[in-house]
């Protein structure tokens, strides 16, 4: 990055971020142990960098969050500027310390300087609001004397939604933003010059952790039966526990109905647990007419969530079957696990969702981990591959990517794919995008493993687990 004098300073890139993705990513920070004060002053400093050689006199517009609370910051940097504030006090307790620490006089839209600036430093609304300014912020937009040049922190306010300061310069932290650019990943025309700053993350911030678990939607009072999804494990034939697993974590999740399609044979084999709803199928031994799971899936109000594999086998007639279920039911999000994902080739079309190989299962579609990316092109959040392991190892479209390590090393025991196959159907049956669903599914099973193993020790095998994947979720 240059300042005003041309001085040079650093850039390193990251997937581009969605407004909620940027508060999962801090919370996943400040569980690492980082200091936020510390990561405020890192953008404090930044954007004092970009001001270098910039005219005067400089007005800080500090919004009610902690975009203005790097306003703050950068206040007490300067030798010469004014600062503006909308509101009496900030929202947040990190900004409102950045505020406290501040000497400054500070003005309101009531009170402007009396010298008009040359350079305004927006540090009104930062990555996490969308749609049009309002209320207080939008009065001192409007209310700024003469035409001044404006140094962007984080992204310009109400940028992409038709008012908007137009920036000379943006300075982002960490990664560009989703409100910044247009539906081909393009800059809108108001981020001016853009510079990414990093801010002291911690490598792991990116990795699946605790502040995944925002992106969970909390029941609310008023939902009815249905409102919460229904979800459909298709599986077994050879083997019937697998889908059992499965269907047990789908429904730890919080989705409001699961149900289990498998042969009729392997279903009277199975123990069912009273939270799962048998699906009837025409077929005794292996799944070979999916006709039945097709029309359970568009009859009615559907299922929000599909999750093809568990125990399935691997003979070619079930594997034209998996094809089938893809192929005509497009507009749902699924789970390719186990055997299904023999059924693949390549990447198909009709596929939204997630597919969840070990290492030989990898090895075996696509050869190695290298050939995903170009596998997930224009994806965006709908094409995920997870590769389960000691570390699950996630992959999204655009350079979205993570590890998750943890958890207890029982998990390498039989059933836990099928867990976190039913997790992640779970949480797509809720309505998160598959890559969402993707990073909070694998920190779920890591964190009830840990948690498992502390209470029931060595001996814990896999049913014992999907009580323990709800209370993670606390």
């Amino acid at each position: 990055m240059k300042g005003f004098d041309g001085s040079a300073t650093f850039m390193r890139p990251r997937w581009i971020l969605t407004p909620d993705e940027v508060a999962v990513l801090d919370a996943n920070a400040e569980a690492l142990g980082v200091d936020m004060d510390e990561l405020m002053l890192s953008a404090a400093t930044h954007l004092a960098e970009a001001l270098e050689g910039a005219p005067t006199p400089i007005w800080i517009l500090c919004g009610p969050g902690n975009n203005g609370g790097d306003g703050f910051r950068l206040a007490e940097m300067l030798e010469d500027c004014a600062v503006i504030a909308t509101h009496a006090k900030q929202k947040t307790q990190l900004a409102q310390r950045a505020r406290e620490d501040c000497k400054r006089e500070i003005h309101t839209v009531d009170s402007f300087p009396e010298q008009a600036p040359a350079v305004i430093v927006d540090c009104l609304l930062g990555a996490g609001a969308s749609g049009k300014p309002r209320g207080e912020v939008l009065r001192l937009m409007e209310a700024l004397p003469g035409r001044p040049m404006v140094l962007a922190c984080d992204m310009p306010t109400g940028c992409g939604s038709g008012v908007s300061f137009n920036a000379f310069r943006t300075v982002t932290f960490e990664a560009p933003k989703s409100n910044m650019v247009d539906s081909e990943s393009r800059l809108l025309p108001e981020v001016g010059d853009l510079f990414i700053a990093p801010l002291g993350w911690p490598e792991e911030t990116l990795d699946p952790g605790p502040g995944d678990l925002l992106r969970y939607p909390m029941p609310k009072p008023g939902q009815v039966k249905g409102d919460r999804g229904r979800v459909l494990i298709v599986g077994g034939g050879p083997f019937h526990g697998a889908p059992i697993l499965a269907g047990m974590a789908a429904a730890r999740m919080g989705v409001d109905l699961v149900h289990v399609a498998m042969p009729s044979n392997a279903s009277a084999r199975a123990k069912w647990p009273s939270e799962l709803i048998p699906e009837q199928m025409s077929d005794a031994d292996i799944i070979s007419d999916p006709s039945s799971i097709v029309k359970r899936c568009l009859t009615g109000r559907g299922v929000q969530a599909l999750v093809i594999g568990p125990g399935m086998g691997h003979d070619p007639v079930s594997l034209e079957a998996v094809k089938m279920i893809i192929e005509a039911t497009p507009s749902i999000p699924k789970v390719i696990d186990a055997d299904a994902i023999r059924a693949l080739e390549g990447w198909p079309e009709q596929l939204v969702g997630v597919v969840t190989p070990h290492q030989v299962e990898l090895e075996n579609w696509i050869g190695d981990i290298d050939s995903i990316p170009s596998l997930l092109l224009g994806g965006g959040e709908t094409r995920v591959v997870v590769r389960t392991g000691a570390k699950d190892i996630i992959v999204g479209a655009a350079g979205r990517g993570g590890i998750a390590s943890g958890g207890n090393p029982r998990m390498a025991m039989g059933g836990t794919g099928d867990l976190l196959a039913g997790c992640i159907g779970g949480l797509l049956g809720l309505g998160l995008s598959p890559w969402a669903a993707s990073r909070l599914g694998v920190y779920l099973m890591r964190v009830a493993g840990e948690n498992a193993g502390e209470e029931l020790g060595p001996g814990m095998v896999a049913e014992d687990l999907p009580p323990y994947l709800s209370k993670a979720l606390t």
